[in-house]
């Protein structure tokens, strides 16, 4: 008896079998990825990332010669430029100063690196163009590094701000460099530097350990889909804070980090033991010691160390957002990193500079009467860096301030 013929014999549709299948669905789903990141390398469309590099002075900071567009959420559209140096700024830095030449180094955090705004609109291009305007040659070199605090901001005066010969060093704190400055509060990384206080107050630097960011890591995070997923679109992020909604107290914007926590990278000795008011007491004098090393090390090399301070957001923000400020009793938070953070500036940091004869400039009131004259926020929505209108009002104030701080000009002194 004559067997039947199957479908495929008899020239039916042919079945595939389950691994033919997956290797479809597998093949399909390779050429969608391939096609968008393609469409996502359109110049314009998804965000730079520019990659870091190991510096063996201050620990990892971005690499230098990168340039691309910055694009963050819905508002941040920057252009940055890390120069020859690696650092943000239209031109490379050049060690021997032009005579008759003023230069000013402003170090920072993210705040001075920039990267939320056209690199030629900056507040310390803005300063440079400022005085050079009123008759003071001047060039304003930039060192700011997304995350560092005043420990690793002192080993960027160290090791790059005074070899290019400053006249004034300006030193822009804001309100979360306590956190990432201080080891009793927060468990900072070993490739960065860190200090803590000896029995005598004195600076005791820890050891630091080497860092290297895996090839295949740099290959990822340089993919157009992750720049514009994880990175511009912040996606990450937005799964992080669900996940954490309610369980991180958060103020002016700010995490309340590390009550105790673990500290696997630097064992203190007797820090458990230590009440939270006594570490951030301990944090305020690491910060003051830190500080007065950065001030005499500038002035070794010819130098006037000056401190800025960012100002509180919500205050600058008051002409456009009224501000609601939560009655908090000043012993509830006495060294004003919780609750009472607003108070940070005129309670912490400008002692601090008093007490060292720093020369100390608060932002904040050039910045609200900025933002009430124009009827603009001075950071972006979605992003608590400064905007444009920030970066200009900045300016203009640093480049007075500092102004004041520098010896006249001849032509200028009386009798000329």
């Amino acid at each position: 008896m004559a067997r039947a013929k199957t479908p495929a014999a008899a020239g039916g549709p042919r079945r595939f079998g389950p691994l033919a299948k997956v290797v479809t669905a597998s093949l399909v789903i390779v050429m969608f990825v391939v096609a968008f990141e393609l469409f996502l390398r359109i110049p314009g469309l998804v965000t730079g990332m520019p990659y870091y590099a190991y510096d063996v002075g201050t620990g990892p900071r971005i690499a230098p010669n990168q340039s691309a567009r910055y694009i963050r959420g819905q508002w941040v559209r920057g252009r940055y430029r890390y120069n020859a140096q690696g650092w943000n700024h239209p031109e490379d830095y050049i060690v021997a100063k032009p005579s008759g030449t003023t230069r000013i180094a402003m170090v920072g955090d993210s705040q001075v690196a920039a990267d939320q705004v056209d690199v030629t609109e900056t507040m310390f291009i803005r300063a440079q163009r400022s005085m050079s305007a009123a008759g003071r040659p001047t060039e304003w070199y930039a060192f700011g590094v997304p995350g560092y605090g005043t420990a690793q901001e002192l080993e960027i005066v160290r090791h790059h701000a005074l070899k290019y010969s400053p006249d004034v060093v300006v030193l822009m704190f804001v309100a979360n460099d306590p956190y990432d400055t201080s080891p009793y509060l927060v468990d900072i990384e070993p490739y960065y530097p860190r200090y803590v206080l000896d029995g005598q107050g004195d600076l005791l630097r820890l050891s630091q350990s080497t860092w290297s960011f895996p090839w295949w890591k740099r290959e990822i995070t340089q993919m157009a889909l992750f720049r514009y997923f994880i990175a511009q679109k912040r996606i990450g992020a937005k799964l992080h804070h669900l996940r954490n909604a309610g369980a991180i107290p958060v103020f002016g914007g700010l995490p309340l980090r590390a009550d105790v926590g673990t500290y696997k990278n630097l064992p203190i000795e007797g820090l458990a033991a230590m009440t939270l008011l006594e570490r951030q007491q301990k944090t305020w004098q690491l910060i003051e010691r830190l500080l007065r090393e950065m001030r005499d090390e500038c002035r070794k090399r010819g130098a006037k160390l000056a401190i800025v301070y960012r100002g509180w957001a919500a205050e600058i923000e008051a002409p456009i957002a009224p501000e609601t400020v939560d009655a908090v009793a000043k012993e509830a938070d006495p060294f004003c990193l919780g609750p009472r953070a607003r108070e940070m500036g005129r309670e912490q940091v400008a002692p601090i500079a008093a007490r060292l004869e720093i020369p100390y400039l608060d932002l904040t009131s050039a910045l609200r009467a900025a933002v009430a004259n124009s009827g603009k926020s001075h950071h972006f929505p979605d992003d608590k860096h400064f905007s444009t209108v920030g970066h200009e009002a900045a300016g203009e104030a640093l480049a007075k301030w500092v102004a004041d701080l520098l010896p006249q000009p001849d032509a200028a002194k009386p009798g000329n």
